[in-house]
């Protein structure tokens, strides 16, 4: 995963991978257009799935959760692919990743559910069914209709 920030350094990149207990396939300096710098991370985790493209073993998407969110508490404006900012991707976990959230509270691997559209249609929620006690973990997508998105992260975060 690329990340780039204006504040975030090299060692808070390692305190993150040490509070999500992960270890680093790649972690590469790179430069940033947009940011002051720019990281190339891969983790190795406990999912049970290989990563793509390795022999190691991906992080799980509670470590990577662990991971995303120390960094940005310290970072909201941090970028990566899949997150505008903080405050998208705490909406998109449905704010899981408090600092209390552990390693110790992690699942291996989720059973997402079918996503069901939020009473607006704008955005869909799909639950962890993991087992017979769910654990409450949640994820959130803005819906696209024909290739455009129903609402904009920005019309959601008014």
């Amino acid at each position: 995963m690329k990340i780039h920030s204006d504040s975030v350094e090299s060692l808070d990149i390692r305190k993150a991978a040490t509070l999500a207990a992960v270890d680093f396939t790649r972690f590469d300096l790179k430069g940033s257009r947009s940011r002051a710098q720019g990281f190339d991370i891969l983790l190795t985790g406990n999912s049970g799935r290989r990563q793509n493209g390795g022999a190691d073993e991906a992080a799980s998407w509670d470590q990577w959760g662990i991971f995303l969110g120390h960094l940005y508490r310290l970072d909201p404006n941090l970028k990566t692919p899949y997150y505008i900012d903080g405050d998208h991707f705490v909406w998109v976990t449905g704010n899981r990743f408090t600092p209390d959230f552990t390693a110790g509270d992690c699942h291996r691997r989720h059973r997402w559910g079918m996503g069901r559209p939020a009473i607006t249609g704008a955005y869909s929620v799909a639950e962890c069914e993991e087992g017979k006690d769910p654990c409450g973990a949640v994820q959130r997508w803005i819906i696209h209709r024909h290739g455009q998105p129903a609402v904009t992260w920005a019309d959601l975060n008014r």
